[in-house]
């Protein structure tokens, strides 16, 4: 039977192996808010029929759908709730998740999204112990889940460097307005993995996440887990920093326009991109403060969220008295992004520009304790969120021509925790 009211919650759950099904139903039947439907889309040939039938479960056999993106937005597609749930086919919610859910929408209706914290469990369904690395920022504490002892891992804050990294983003359970995954186009059908990264930073676009810190998703860890296959594993390492380097500037625009600070883009007479507050020391189009760096801007400290530095370092040569200057006017947790031609390769030479130079190393003494020590007038402190040195194209790599990427989050009073090792 299938139900004919709209519910307000829609738990989405596409699968293959529907090995663990009835259990996930067991914890939706269990819910202390009976208001939802719960879509299976059963592909690649799995069948399956609930062992305590109810008429809020939708099957839906869809085995001309191929891959996770694809599977997720069909059933999305066929949701009716206001609020979509994602369920993993072998995990489970606790009792009170649907409720908790609805309290955090309605007392936050600027939340698109809303998570939780989570707990392990063993393919048996029994406490699982297994630890991230807690000198990458991730904290433990034991709890009781509707009877259950487990091990609670907290979730980390929506900063737009964790939001980037599935490594390090807002966990189960995942919940978002419908209206709001619409905007956010929803799950990209092309995706056969990190759809879940790719959908979270373009929600984080459109609006706030809000954090429930309560366990209230159990997530279960056996062979079969995707990340648990070496190589598919290496491919979502691969896809992980790709995606980041994708969104990580729009991540970090939308969260500084929801905090009403500004966005400053340094150099900006070589080519400004939209939202962003153009500084030169020359008048230019694009150009809305001229000002010579690392002389003190005339705007308030922690005024900025963002500053975008591309092609930019290299052409002021005091190093310290800028990085400061720039760590001044940052708000906690803001992001400085920068892209700087590298001493390892011939492009920070050859322009007679340039008269500062950096490579990977550069950035050490401004995010790391032990290096910082060496340079007394330096006051920024910032943590790493990337740091690599690319070739932006096959000319520039037949040029020997590299860059450096920084991005750096500065480290200040109120900056919430970002996922990663803090070098202090």
């Amino acid at each position: 039977m299938t139900s004919t009211a709209t519910p307000r919650f829609s738990v989405f759950t596409p699968t293959h192996r529907p090995r663990f099904l009835d259990e996930c139903l067991a914890t939706l039947q269990a819910q202390t808010c009976p208001d939802w439907e719960w879509i299976v889309l059963l592909n690649n040939g799995a069948r399956w029929r609930p062992e305590h039938p109810d008429e809020r479960v939708r099957l839906e056999i869809a085995d001309d759908i191929v891959g996770v993106g694809a599977a997720k937005r069909r059933a999305c597609e066929l949701a009716r709730g206001e609020i979509l749930v994602e369920l993993d086919h072998d995990d489970l919610l606790a009792k009170a998740c649907l409720a908790e859910l609805g309290k955090a929408f309605d007392a936050h209706p600027d939340a698109v999204f809303v998570y939780s914290n989570t707990a392990q469990i063993t393919e048996a369904g029994k406490r699982d112990d297994s630890r991230f690395n807690e000198a990458h920022g991730w904290h433990y504490e034991e709890v009781r889940v509707d009877g259950r002892k487990l091990l609670q891992v907290r979730s980390m804050a929506p900063t737009p460097h964790n939001v980037a990294y599935i490594w390090y983003a807002p966990n189960h359970v995942r919940a978002f307005r419908q209206d709001a995954y619409v905007k956010a186009g929803g799950y990209d059908a092309a995706r056969t993995v990190l759809d879940d990264q790719d959908l979270m930073c373009r929600l984080f676009h459109v609006g706030d996440f809000h954090h429930i810190p309560r366990c209230l998703y159990l997530q279960r860890m056996h062979p079969a887990n995707t990340q648990r296959d070496p190589e598919i594993n290496a491919h979502i390492q691969r896809e992980t920093v790709a995606l980041y380097d994708k969104y990580i500037e729009a991540n970090a625009l939308a969260w500084t326009y929801r905090r009403g600070l500004m966005a400053l883009d340094l150099g900006a007479a070589h080519g400004k991109p939209p939202g962003y507050v153009g500084v030169d020391k020359r008048p230019g189009k694009g150009v809305d403060i001229v000002a010579t760096l690392p002389g003190r801007l005339d705007l308030p400290d922690d005024s900025v969220g963002l500053m975008r530095a591309v092609n930019f370092l290299e052409h002021v040569p005091a190093k310290v008295p800028l990085i400061n200057e720039l760590y001044r006017l940052l708000a906690p947790g803001g992001m400085l992004l920068t892209t700087t031609p590298s001493s390892d390769g011939r492009g920070a030479y050859q322009d007679p520009n340039h008269v500062a130079y950096y490579n990977e190393n550069s950035f050490w003494y401004y995010t790391d304790d032990a290096y910082r020590a060496f340079v007394p007038d330096l006051e920024a402190r910032f943590q790493t969120s990337r740091l690599a040195t690319v070739f932006p194209s096959e000319w520039h790599s037949e040029k020997n021509i590299s860059y450096v990427i920084a991005n750096l989050i500065a480290m200040k009073d109120g900056a919430e925790r970002c996922g990663g090792l803090l070098s202090v």
